[in-house]
């Protein structure tokens, strides 16, 4: 009799504790997919940009896009998302003319966020003051199309995150927005472009065809031609690759973005183990291409900010382009 209570509280002690091993379990493996919430941090004044000939591009921007029309995008955001925070829309609205600056300069720029393509969607709705904001600022209707191809576009987001870090300062809230950064090599048809093309070629290959902020394309060319050059000289023993000692994210990812060229040129099969090394582990996860879709609630997580669960969102792998794009989708 002993030996049969014995053996069942036996039973139940393991089965508590196996019951116990697999919450904990599933708790662990459903934080380390979520995405941590937006911080509530100031933003960066300028939209946190480099260059100082792109400034008149952020004054043009603000002086197009009127606070009031702004405000009622959020009103309908949030009544949409009821589950986002204030400060929430407002770094979403602050990426979303991030991208707004990327697409004054380039003739196409896929959207990686399902998040700021949903601001972006709520500004449609508002028709006159959209055609107006985008007439001023493009001088021409800035579209928002379906992208009915969902493969993924790795390369292309790659070149996405150069531009991005060649542009602007990069910020936690930046990454939790569009996922993790350089997480793959950048298209060689690109590189092999910037590095054999002239600049009016490249011009007109891959920028938009106006007279508008042409210091700051130009300074996007003469940037990369001279970060495959760099490339090439410490492929040939002629040059060494200074490491990065600053603890600043804007610097590590400023010098990232060369060292991103260097491995896609010339270790593209090893680039995510190169950039690990580059990149401290708190900003680069190399194995970090997790599926979203966990249940908590928020904005950066369940069907947040860079979920790849969502068919039309980037990931932090950055490989899938979200369901609309700019620049090329419209007239240029």
């Amino acid at each position: 009799m002993k030996k049969g209570v014995l053996k069942m509280t036996g039973l139940i002690i393991g089965a508590v504790v196996i019951g116990f091993l697999v919450i904990v379990g599933s708790t662990l493996s459903s934080s380390k997919g979520r995405k941590a919430p937006l911080k509530n941090d100031p933003i960066p004044e300028q939209l946190g940009i480099y260059n100082e000939k792109a400034l008149v591009i952020v004054e043009k921007l603000n002086q197009t896009l009127k606070p009031g029309y702004i405000d009622n995008v959020k009103n309908r955001v949030l009544q949409n998302h009821p589950k986002w925070k204030d400060h929430e829309f407002d770094w979403g609205m602050f990426e979303l003319k991030r991208y707004f600056v990327m697409n004054s300069l380039l003739k196409s720029v896929p959207m990686f966020s399902h998040n700021v393509d949903e601001i972006w969607h709520e500004m449609l709705m508002f028709t006159r003051e959209y055609e107006d904001f985008s007439k001023k600022f493009y001088h021409d209707m800035l579209h928002h199309m379906p992208n009915m191809d969902s493969t993924p576009i790795p390369g292309e987001r790659a070149f996405f995150d150069w531009v991005y870090l060649s542009l602007f300062e990069s910020t936690p809230n930046s990454r939790a927005i569009w996922g993790q950064f350089l997480q793959n090599p950048i298209k060689r048809e690109i590189l092999d472009d910037f590095r054999l093309l002239s600049e009016v070629e490249l011009m007109s290959k891959y920028f938009r065809n106006n007279d508008d902020w042409v210091d700051v394309k130009k300074y996007l060319i003469s940037k990369l031609k001279n970060e495959i050059n760099d490339a090439h000289q410490v492929k040939q023993g002629n040059k060494k690759f200074a490491s990065v000692t600053s603890t600043n994210e804007a610097h590590i990812y400023g010098y990232a973005a060369s060292a991103a060229v260097l491995y896609s040129l010339y270790d593209d099969d090893d680039f995510q183990d190169h950039m690990s090394e580059v990149v401290p582990e708190e900003y680069y996860n190399k194995h970090d291409h997790s599926s979203g879709g966990s249940a908590c609630s928020g904005f950066a997580c369940g069907t947040g900010f860079g979920d790849s669960g969502d068919s039309s969102g980037g990931g932090d792998s950055g490989g899938t382009s979200c369901s609309s794009c700019g620049g090329g989708c419209g007239s240029s």
